[in-house]
């Protein structure tokens, strides 16, 4: 197993910069597509356009719960925050891929480009294949849920036998977690972990961390009230304070509040986990995220999004509605209902305000979590 002691205590000396240039790819010239099955609660099959060097696009999907151009922004900016600060991950970079919309139609033709995770020979098995697979009584993976806008606990899967006795992949995972609670992320569940294995299946290592388009802090750029409302509840999962026996009655769903009676305490409750098994990881973790403050002060406009040529600058936080009728509910007449009603480009994006809500809202994660972790 290849470890990575060396960025767990040393962050990067000479990182690169942010970068807002996209890359741009026609569709035609892909060298291949990664057709990969995504195994878990909603099961279905990706294409994605494969380009020289190993570079994946990876698509803004129209119905993607609240997609907004910003997701790809998000997954930019945490990726260049992860590799700078924490462990080596995988660079994205704004991306067209001309002729890719045509050819889908449920994606659009910009997103992200990233070098991908797995060399040849090897795959990805996720944290609810493995436990499918190699069930474990602490970890009760029949009650999982792959729910958009949750936070997850991960407490029993780091009490599970099999991270128990791989310690090297536990600190590995805990790493990731607390790095996950960072960037405020609304869909870390269990499918968006997985182990790289070779061909007989054994497991090499962890696979770095992709998927950070569910940042808090870069969500719903049209609506600030909705904006300020999430953030809200990742601050109150991080103090993880009792949940009211009314607090949640909002949502008639019984099964929806549930989840997220439990998403409101769950955060806390990963940190406090990780500070006392894991004090080897949260050392680091609280060393470097010290340094990433400081930056956030004196080196502010490093961390800018920038509006990209060309890129959409526009935010439409309930499009994706318009999409899920199409092309997932098969229902055009909903579809259509839905286009009169949220049709359109949206509201222009407004850099300058969601750069000070973004280096506001990191610094007080920042914060809250150091409270809790010293």
């Amino acid at each position: 197993m290849r470890r990575q002691e060396n960025k767990k205590e040393n962050f990067r000396e000479n990182p690169t910069k942010l970068t807002w240039i996209p890359k741009v790819y026609n569709y035609a010239e892909r060298t291949g597509n990664l057709k990969a099955e995504a195994v878990g609660v909603v099961s279905g099959e990706k294409h994605f356009p494969v380009f020289e060097d190993r570079m994946v696009f990876k698509p803004l999907t129209k119905s993607k719960p609240f997609s907004t151009p910003l997701f790809a922004c998000a997954e930019v900016f945490w990726s260049w925050v992860i590799d700078t600060y924490f462990v080596p991950a995988p660079l994205y970079q704004l991306a067209f891929c001309r002729g890719y919309e045509a050819e889908c139609e449920k994606y659009y033709d910009y997103g992200t480009v990233s070098p991908m995770i797995y060399e040849e020979g090897e795959h990805l098995l996720n944290l609810l294949e493995f436990f499918r697979t190699y069930p474990d009584e602490k970890v009760q993976i029949d009650d999982y849920l792959n729910y958009c806008q949750m936070f997850y606990d991960y407490t029993e899967i780091l009490e599970a036998d099999y991270f128990q006795t791989h310690r090297g992949i536990a600190e590995d995972l805990a790493m990731q977690i607390l790095i996950s609670v960072l960037k405020g992320d609304q869909n870390y569940h269990y499918e968006n972990i997985a182990f790289v294995c070779d061909a007989s299946g054994q497991i090499l290592r962890l696979a770095p961390m992709i998927d950070h388009e569910f940042s808090t802090c870069f969500m719903f750029p049209d609506n600030l009230s909705r904006h300020n409302y999430w953030f809200g509840e990742l601050q109150r999962s991080i103090e993880g304070k009792p949940v009211q026996p009314d607090e949640y009655k909002d949502f008639p769903n019984e099964k929806e509040r549930r989840l997220m009676e439990k998403s409101a305490t769950c955060l806390h409750r990963n940190l406090v986990y990780i500070k006392e098994h894991y004090p080897e990881v949260t050392a680091p973790f609280l060393k470097n995220v010290s340094r990433l403050k400081r930056d956030l002060l004196q080196k502010r406009e490093s961390f800018f999004i920038r509006k990209a040529k060309d890129y959409p600058d526009h935010a439409n936080s309930d499009a994706y509605r318009i999409g899920k009728a199409r092309y997932k509910d098969h229902d055009e007449e909903k579809a259509a209902a839905f286009e009169k009603q949220y049709g359109g480009e949206g509201k222009e994006i407004s850099f300058d305000l969601m750069n000070c809500l973004i280096n506001y809202e990191v610094q007080e994660i920042i914060e809250q979590m150091e409270k809790i972790l010293r």
